[in-house]
C-alpha cells in the first residue's frame, strides 16, 4: 500500500510538473480595455490564443505550413499568413500578453504582438504583428507593424478627426505594403498601385553611364534614378521573389504630410531597409498616396533612394529625400 501511494504521489507530482512546463511555454493573451462586450472580448482573446498556439505548435515542429481554423480567422487571413510562413515560421515567445484595443472603421486591432521570425537574423528576428478584427471577433487580417511609440506620435500628430481616421488608414496601409514584400505577395502590391503609378528607383553609380535612362539630380551625381511602369517595377520585383529565399522590409523614421492643397492626398517618407539571405540596402522610401477612393487608397507615386555607397559613405541626405512638394499633381 505505501509502495502504492508513493508511486501515485511521484506521478502526480510528474503531471503538475508537465502542466507546469507547458505553462511556462505557453503565450497568454488578454484585451485589458477597448472592448466593451464581454462575450466579443473572449472571443477575441480565445482566436488570438489559438493562432499563437498554431504559431508555437508548427515552429516547434519545423512544419513547412501552419495549420489555422476559420473558426478563428478569415480565408484571407489564413491565406496571407501561410505566404508569410513560406517566407519564414514564427512563433511568439512566452509570456502573459496585456494588449489595448483599438477601434477601427472595419472592427477592431490589436498592435504589438511580439513574435520571432525563425529564418531571420539575430538582429532582424524580432517583430511584432498587428491583428485586425471584424466586428464579430474574427482575425481579418495580421502585418508586420511599427514600432508602437512611432505609431503613437503619428496618432497625436492629427489635424482633425478625418486626418486621425486617415493617419489609421495610412499606418494600416503602409504595414500591409511591407508585409507584402515579407510575403513576396506580387499581387497585392499589383492591387495598391495605380496603373499610372510613376516609379523612380535610385541606384549607385561609380562613373557617370551612357543611357537614355530618366535621370534626376538632386545634390549627388554618384546616383542614377530610374523611371518604370507599375508593370516593369513589379515584374523585375516577381524575378527577385524567385531568387531569394527569405526577405524581410523593415521601416523606420515614418513620416506622414498631408497635401497643402489636395485634401485627399498624403505623403509617406520614411527609411527602408531590405535584407535576404543573400544581400541588404538601405535608403529613403517616398510614397504618395491617393484617398479620392478611401476605401482603396493607390499609390500614385513611389520612389527610392539610396542611404549609404558600399564604402558607407551617405550618399542622400534627408534633405534631399523626394517630398509631395517634388511632383505636380494634375487633376
Amino acid at each position: 500500500m505505501n509502495k502504492l501511494f508513493k508511486i501515485r504521489l511521484l506521478l502526480t507530482a510528474f503531471m503538475l510538473w508537465l502542466a507546469l512546463v507547458h505553462a511556462m511555454a505557453t503565450t497568454t493573451f488578454k484585451i485589458t480595455d477597448g472592448v466593451v462586450d464581454s462575450t466579443l472580448k473572449v472571443t477575441m482573446e480565445n482566436n488570438v490564443n489559438a493562432m499563437l498556439e498554431a504559431f508555437r505548435t508548427a515552429a516547434d515542429s519545423g512544419e513547412k505550413s501552419v495549420k489555422l481554423s476559420k473558426t478563428n480567422l478569415s480565408k484571407d487571413a489564413i491565406e496571407e499568413i501561410k505566404q508569410m510562413w513560406k517566407s519564414s515560421a514564427m512563433s511568439c515567445p512566452p509570456m502573459n500578453l496585456n494588449c489595448r484595443c483599438l477601434k477601427t472603421a472595419m472592427g477592431y486591432q490589436v498592435r504589438g504582438i511580439p513574435v520571432d521570425l525563425i529564418e531571420a537574423d539575430e538582429a532582424d528576428a524580432r517583430q511584432e504583428l498587428t491583428v485586425n478584427f471584424s466586428r464579430e471577433g474574427i482575425i481579418t487580417n495580421v502585418a508586420i507593424a511599427i514600432e508602437m511609440n512611432r505609431y503613437e506620435e503619428l496618432m497625436a500628430a492629427k489635424q482633425s478627426d478625418l486626418d486621425y481616421a486617415r493617419r489609421q488608414i495610412i499606418v494600416d496601409f503602409i504595414e500591409n505594403f511591407r508585409t507584402a514584400y515579407n510575403r513576396k505577395d506580387n499581387a497585392m502590391l499589383n492591387s495598391v498601385f495605380s496603373d499610372k503609378a510613376l516609379i523612380i528607383t535610385g541606384r549607385v553609380v561609380k562613373e557617370k553611364p551612357n543611357s537614355d535612362l530618366t535621370r534626376m539630380t538632386l545634390t549627388n551625381n554618384k546616383v542614377v534614378y530610374i523611371k518604370q511602369t507599375k508593370q516593369e517595377y513589379l515584374t523585375k520585383l516577381a524575378a527577385v521573389f524567385k531568387t531569394v529565399k527569405f526577405l524581410n522590409v523593415r521601416f523606420s523614421d515614418i513620416e506622414i504630410a498631408e497635401h497643402p492643397k489636395f485634401d485627399n492626398i498624403y505623403g509617406v517618407t520614411l527609411k527602408q531597409l531590405w535584407r535576404t539571405d543573400r544581400y541588404k540596402d538601405e535608403g529613403y522610401l517616398f510614397l504618395m498616396i491617393d484617398f479620392r477612393d478611401s476605401d482603396n487608397p493607390l499609390i500614385q507615386v513611389r520612389t527610392w533612394q539610396p542611404y549609404k555607397d558600399m564604402a558607407g559613405n551617405i550618399i542622400t541626405q534627408k534633405k534631399d529625400v523626394f517630398h509631395l512638394g517634388s511632383f505636380r499633381i494634375v487633376r
